[in-house]
C-alpha cells in the first residue's frame, strides 16, 4: 500500500489545446469545449482536420479528384469555423493534412507542443466496435497527453459547455492513477469543485462471504481516501465511493446520480497490436456517459506531466 497523502496537487498548465474535426455533427460540440478551456486556462487552440486517402477507394484520375475536391471542401470548413463567434477573442491555427492521422498526429503534436487534444466521438450503438481502427484509436495509441473525449450524448447538445463544478475520478488504482488523480485535484482546485472518488470492485457473484465483500470494500476506501493530498478538503468537498458490478455502467450511474460536469479516467499504453480490447471501459464509459470524458494515460518511462 503506497503512503497515505502521495498525491501533489498541480496547478494544470494547458498552453495549447488541439481540436480535432471532421466537419461532421459528431465533431459539433469539439470547438466550443475546445474554447472554453482555452479561456480558462490562456490557451491557443489549434484546429486540426485530417484526409483519410485510404478511406477512399478510387483509382486514377477519379482518386485525384476525389482528393482535390476533399482539400478545397477542408479549406473551406476550416475557414467557416475560424470565422465563427466561438473562437472569438481565442488565439487559434488550423492544420489540413492529407496523410494517415498516425503519420502526422505526433509530428503535429510535437510541432504544437499540445497539452490537451479535444475530440468529439461515433455513434451510441457499437461504439467500442466503431472506435477500433478509428480516429480516436489512433489518438489513443499516438499521445501521451490527457484526451477530452466528447461522447454521442453531447453531440447534439445544444447548451454551452459548462464549469467542472462536479467532477467524478474513476481508478482501478492501476498504473495511471496517480497521474490521472493529479489531473482530477488540479481542474478540482482551480474550479473549487466537488469531487467524487470512485473505485468499482467485481460483483463476487461466486461468493456469499460477506466478510470478504465488507474487507475489499473497506480496503479500496482505504486506498481512495490515500490519494486525497493533505488539505485539499479546505477548498473541495470530497466524497469516496466504492460500488460493487459492471465498472463503466456504475461510473455512468454515480456519475448521472451526482450530476457529474466532467468524468476522468485514468488509462493504460495500448500495446502495439492491431486487435486490442484493453479501452474497454473508458469507450463503454464514453458511450454512456452524461457528460465530457477526460483520459489520461499513464506516462511513457521518463515522461513528465503537464501539470506545473
Amino acid at each position: 500500500m503506497k503512503p497515505a497523502n502521495s498525491i501533489s496537487i498541480h496547478r494544470v498548465t494547458v498552453k495549447n489545446i488541439l481540436a480535432m474535426t471532421d466537419f461532421s455533427p459528431t465533431s459539433a460540440p469539439v470547438l466550443p469545449y475546445a474554447a472554453n478551456w482555452a479561456r480558462r486556462f490562456g490557451a491557443t487552440v489549434h484546429i486540426a482536420h485530417f484526409i483519410r486517402p485510404t478511406s477512399y477507394a478510387m483509382a486514377g484520375d477519379a482518386y485525384g479528384l476525389l482528393i482535390e475536391n476533399l482539400w478545397k471542401m477542408g479549406r473551406e470548413n476550416l475557414a467557416a469555423l475560424e470565422a465563427s463567434d466561438v473562437l472569438r477573442g481565442v488565439p487559434h491555427t488550423t492544420f489540413l493534412d492529407s496523410g494517415e492521422i498516425l503519420d502526422g498526429l505526433a509530428a503535429l503534436m510535437k510541432d504544437r507542443n499540445v497539452d490537451l487534444i479535444v475530440m468529439g466521438t461515433g455513434s451510441r450503438r457499437g461504439l467500442g466496435k466503431a472506435l477500433i481502427g478509428s480516429t480516436a484509436e489512433a489518438v489513443f495509441r499516438t499521445v501521451t497527453c490527457p484526451v477530452l473525449m466528447l461522447g454521442p450524448n453531447l453531440s447534439a447538445a445544444a447548451e454551452e459547455p459548462r464549469e467542472p463544478r462536479r467532477i467524478l475520478f474513476a481508478t482501478d488504482f492501476g498504473p495511471a492513477a496517480d497521474r490521472a488523480a493529479a489531473y482530477a485535484f488540479a481542474l478540482a482546485e482551480e474550479g473549487q469543485a466537488n469531487l467524487h472518488l470512485l473505485h468499482v470492485l467485481p460483483s463476487r457473484e461466486d461468493t456469499h462471504d460477506g466478510f470478504v465483500r465488507k474487507a475489499e470494500a473497506e480496503l479500496a476506501e482505504s486506498l481512495l481516501d490515500d490519494m486525497v493530498p493533505e488539505g485539499a478538503d479546505r477548498w473541495c468537498e470530497i466524497q469516496a465511493v466504492v460500488k460493487h458490478g459492471e465498472p463503466a455502467r456504475e461510473i455512468v450511474n454515480v456519475a448521472r446520480t451526482m450530476g457529474a460536469d466532467l468524468i476522468v479516467l485514468g488509462t493504460r499504453r495500448p500495446p502495439r497490436i492491431a486487435l486490442y480490447t484493453g479501452w474497454a471501459v473508458a469507450y463503454q464509459v464514453l458511450g454512456m456517459a452524461p457528460c465530457p470524458v477526460l483520459t489520461v494515460r499513464e506516462a511513457e518511462v521518463q515522461t513528465q506531466t503537464h501539470a506545473a
